[in-house]
């Protein structure tokens, strides 16, 4: 069953931010008029409405607080904003955050209960006098910084990037890499007088015959011989059947050999299987034992009947040089 691309969309609200600073000065001879009175800001602009300050020095309600609001002044209209209400140190400068919201609320300014918002019980009046936000200058800074909410939108949906399908296995690359730079390779051949470096781990984990020898070649090494640097000998192979088995015990595939002639590739491809079958690898047999079975003609059943006929392995090969006789017009 096929599966529904993933998708996604995004919920996106902007925000324009605003500060404002109202400074009552002769802040003492504010204190005359009854509840109820407030004492206005100049207005100032944050996103796209205008807004005052509204402070009530013997509050709005109950005379024992100071009142503080911000209100929206734009006539008729409605806004979503956080607000943050703060008194001014005298003498550090500093803000002191008194009244903030902790979410966008909704202003409207046709609306009494909706036009102003912030805190009846802002302050003491005796906490605020004894404070160090009314200076020796008789001067008081109220700030307000607003966060008004511009617009929310939700992006268009939209299909999230498939995932590329992951490139070919690049292992053999690897591989061969390593046996042709001969990194890290701790093991010399000697075949015919050429030498070929290899890695003890990777023979060991390809072949079991190359595992016994190779095992009993260090513990002899171990028990106190001493290594004198000389490679293991093989004997009875060509270097180009030994590179060719090297080949594949690294790549577990054969390398071209297009360069070869007919007689030449199937001599080759005849040794090789002989190397398999002597280094116990399996796959490696049974596709040499494919090859030849396809390259079989009249000249060289006779010569593969006799190489394979004594190694029981190859009983497959040998069965196909038979069913090849009779359409062959050979006689015995």
């Amino acid at each position: 069953m096929a599966s529904s691309p993933n998708t996604k969309s995004t919920s996106t609200t902007a925000t324009v931010r605003g500060e404002h600073r109202f400074d009552i000065e002769g802040y003492s001879h504010k204190q005359g008029a009854g509840a109820g009175n407030a004492l206005t800001s100049g207005t100032f602009a944050v996103g796209g409405f205008d807004w005052a300050i509204c402070y009530y020095p013997n509050g709005r309600s109950n005379e024992a607080f100071v009142s503080v609001f911000v209100r929206l002044v734009t006539p008729n209209a409605t806004a979503r904003a956080l607000f943050d209400l703060r008194l001014l140190h005298r003498a550090t400068g500093l803000p002191r955050s008194v009244c903030r919201s902790r979410e966008p609320v909704a202003f409207s300014a046709g609306k009494a209960k909706k036009r102003e918002r912030g805190a009846r019980a802002f302050m003491m009046r005796a906490e605020l006098a004894a404070s160090p936000y009314l200076g020796d200058d008789d001067r008081l800074t109220v700030e307000c910084v607003l966060d008004v909410v511009q617009e929310t939108w939700l992006s268009q949906t939209t299909a999230a990037p498939e995932i590329a399908e992951p490139p070919p296995s690049d292992l053999r690359e690897h591989f061969i890499g390593l046996l042709q730079t001969q990194v890290g390779a701790d093991v010399t051949f000697a075949v015919q007088g050429e030498a070929f470096r290899a890695h003890r781990v990777v023979l060991e984990a390809r072949s079991p015959v190359f595992k016994v020898e190779l095992t009993e070649s260090l513990a002899a090494t171990k028990e106190g011989e001493e290594d004198t640097g000389e490679t293991m000998a093989i004997d009875g192979m060509t270097p180009l059947v030994f590179k060719t088995l090297l080949h594949f015990i690294y790549t577990d595939a054969l390398p071209d050999m297009g360069d070869l002639g007919r007689e030449e590739y199937q001599e080759l491809v005849r040794n090789l299987h002989a190397a398999a079958d002597r280094y116990a690898m399996c796959r490696l047999n049974q596709i040499c034992m494919v090859i030849l079975q396809k390259e079989l003609d009249a000249k060289t059943v006779a010569a593969e009947l006799d190489s394979t006929g004594q190694r029981h392995h190859c009983q497959a090969l040998g069965d196909g040089c038979v069913q090849f006789m009779p359409s062959s017009g050979m006689e015995g």
